[in-house]
């Protein structure tokens, strides 16, 4: 006879799931007048020794007011309402969250958006680092233990591992209760989790490899690993992920966990660091979906389903439950891969490797496969020591233009045939020879280069300088600056506004003794914080940078130039009776440009729309002041706020612009607008 209610309260609507440890049911509690919905989790010990029962007991009961603890404490995670046992047996009343799992938000809709897919590990870093600081360790964090909430949607993460543990409870040879199992699910738990050693690194793992899963479409078992480093290679599924992301997921699923974020805010910072993101990111693509597949409603599904891309059946991934120190291949938390052997080293002449380049048959050790730069660098000399024969071919005219690039891709396994070694470390280090032997072969080549290079640029300065009567020509503020009115360059008076010094500076960012074009290079210094007089913006700019006012009754226009007038930082405000949208917005930001399009050269790229609301538009020209020219690079911005309507703009010499770049996003991040105050006093 099916079950129908628990603790002669909670009628049971449907079974949710079932596994190792027992079942989960979504019920109502009939003592409640709104009959409200709850989730029960039946969790039934692996021994049912009298015994081991009490320990099993009291451990679930101090497990179980932790979790009550954090749901109480976070609203990230679900409440415990109540938790009893019965006929042997122990059960958790849990808050239901309606919504869906990861697992299907991706089924249904397909791979998720980078900006979204931030968004939600920045959620549950959060949420983690709040878990962690209770010294607890999730141990289960997959795509089916997220659900995005259908009331905010946010994240929430479910199902703790620490009381199912709490099921494996035994007793070792001292007398003292230990766990039996491991919790966990395979491939979404490190290798140290595995062996039964959770760390905090160890969620962190989890949480990528879902987000990478989120990125991708594809469960972990359909990624592959690099055979010589362990690394999960994955970049070829998510090609259009920004580079500062990558590195993130990266770092956090590192097969070592000294190699990861020890801890959720190190990630979180990392997530936000100004040197892993640009000031503005890259335009997500339009994601592509998957074949949608029929979710399980209610918020919580059964293991996660595998889809193979060879058309085999799903997969459904169980939980794993396994007995501690039953894999052979972990000894103290240390992974040890079986020792490759090559048939030739059951022979008696001790030699590895041989039988013929293109001979298949003899197998190649999978930690020497991968790029072989000696042979890519130096092919004609590698060939002949190595005994690949093909490879001299690089000495044939137009044949051996593609044989380097062969030989780097194919070189170690047709090394590895064509003659024998005495071992595996042998061949590794008769390649790194050839390896450092280009390096030093191409590094004084290199070093000629520039010095030949070096030599000519000093012969041609002077020769410039003795063919020259005077200084270095600079532009002149006007061919400098992208004014609705131009400044003048005769108003030089200075602003009645306020100027302190920032209590942190930037790095001098010194180019003296070289030249950019014709112009003098521009150097930004310590930043200082200026704030106009009225209040109505504030704004980082370098010292020794000259303060120009050409603001009229309409408009205020606060300009600054440094010494060579070469590179400017301008900021116009003015009055709105209508708040424009970024279209609108654009099409201000255009006209201000286009009153440069005049001039030389003249470029602008196409606007791009920030999260803000602003919009940021790269443009550039040629100026020129006498017989000299260069090249300019600016930003301008264009945001609304209030009723004042706001552009900045920053130019610098085009050949320093990647240079300058650090310091300059630094200037951007300190502008700050007030709109509630006024133009003039």
């Amino acid at each position: 006879m099916l079950q129908t209610i628990i603790n002669n309260r909670y009628k049971i609507v449907k079974v949710l799931g079932e596994g190792g440890f027992g079942k989960t049911f979504l019920t109502e509690d009939t003592h409640l007048p709104s009959g409200r919905r709850c989730v029960i989790k039946q969790l039934k010990p692996v021994t049912e020794n009298p015994q081991i029962y009490k320990m099993v007991q009291d451990r679930f009961q101090r497990e179980a007011a932790i979790l009550e603890d954090l749901g109480n404490s976070n609203n990230r995670i679900p409440n415990l309402y109540a938790y009893f046992a019965e006929q042997g047996q122990f059960y958790l009343v849990q808050e239901y969250v309606e919504g869906k799992t990861l697992t299907e938000k991706v089924h249904t809709e397909g791979v998720m958006s980078e900006s979204a897919v931030r968004e939600i590990l920045k959620s549950l870093l959060y949420v983690l680092n709040f878990v962690h600081s209770r010294h607890i360790i999730h141990r289960d964090i997959k795509p089916d233990n997220i659900i995005l909430r259908d009331a905010d949607n946010i994240p929430v993460l479910i199902d703790f591992g620490a009381v199912r543990e709490s099921m494996g409870t035994i007793v070792n040879s001292q007398g003292n209760p230990t766990s039996s199992i491991v919790i966990g699910t395979p491939g979404f738990m490190p290798p140290e989790q595995a062996a039964g050693r959770p760390v905090y690194s160890s969620d962190l793992y989890s949480l990528a490899i879902t987000m990478i899963y989120l990125l991708t479409g594809r469960m972990p078992q359909e990624l592959q690993t690099d055979p010589r480093t362990g690394e999960i290679m994955w970049h070829q599924y998510a090609m259009n992920v920004s580079p500062s992301l990558r590195m993130v997921l990266d770092k956090a699923i590192a097969y070592h966990p000294g190699d990861r974020y020890p801890t959720a805010k190190d990630m979180i910072d990392a997530l936000q660091s100004p040197a892993v993101n640009n000031y503005v990111a890259p335009t997500e693509p339009s994601p592509q979906y998957n074949q949608p597949v029929s979710p399980n409603p209610g918020g919580y599904s059964p293991p996660p389903t595998v889809i193979n891309s060879g058309g085999q059946p799903p997969q459904h991934i169980q939980p794993v439950v396994t007995p501690l120190g039953s894999n052979p291949n972990w000894s103290g938390g240390s992974y040890n891969p079986q020792q490759y052997v090559s048939p030739a080293a059951t022979t008696n002449s001790g030699w590895l490797g041989g039988g013929g380049t293109f001979n298949t048959n003899v197998p190649v050790p999978p930690e020497i496969q991968g790029w072989n730069w000696g042979a890519f660098l130096m092919s004609p000399l590698w060939s002949i020591t190595n005994q690949v024969w093909i490879g001299l071919l690089s000495w044939v005219p137009y044949v051996g233009i593609p044989m380097p690039f062969v030989l780097g891709a194919k070189g170690n396994t047709w090394a590895w045939r064509s003659r024998q070694w005495r071992s595996i470390e042998d061949f590794k280090a008769h390649q790194r020879a050839w390896t450092k032997a280009a390096i030093i072969l191409y590094s004084c080549l290199g070093a000629l280069g520039v010095l030949i290079v070096a030599l000519a640029f000093i012969g041609a300065s002077i020769s410039e300088q003795d063919n020259s009567n005077s200084d270095t020509p600079v532009a002149t503020p006007t061919q400098v600056s992208p004014t609705p009115s131009e400044p003048s360059t005769s108003s030089s008076s200075n602003s009645s506004s306020s100027s302190s010094s920032s209590n942190s500076s930037s790095s001098s960012t010194s180019t003296s003794g070289t030249t950019t074009g014709n112009f003098r290079p521009v150097v930004i210094g310590n930043l200082q914080t200026y704030s106009y007089d009225t209040g109505l913006f504030s704004i980082d700019v370098p010292q020794g940078w000259n303060l120009r006012d050409n603001s009229n009754a309409n408009e205020v226009i606060i300009y600054w130039l440094d010494p060579t007038e070469n590179g400017l930082i301008q900021v116009n405000v003015f009055n709105t009776e209508n708040t424009p949208n970024q279209e609108e917005l654009t099409e201000i930001l255009k006209r201000f440009i286009n009153k440069f399009e005049s001039e030389p050269d003249f470029r602008m790229d196409q606007p791009v729309r920030q999260n803000d609301g602003s919009v940021r538009i790269t443009w550039s020209y040629t100026a020129k002041s006498g017989n000299a020219s260069g090249s300019l690079t600016a930003n301008s911005f264009i945001k609304s706020q209030g009723d004042k309507i706001s552009i900045d703009s920053y130019i610098v010499p085009s050949e320093q612009y990647k240079e300058l770049l650090p310091t300059v996003n630094q200037i951007i991040a300190s502008y700050k607008l007030n709109a509630s105050a006024p133009l003039k006093k």
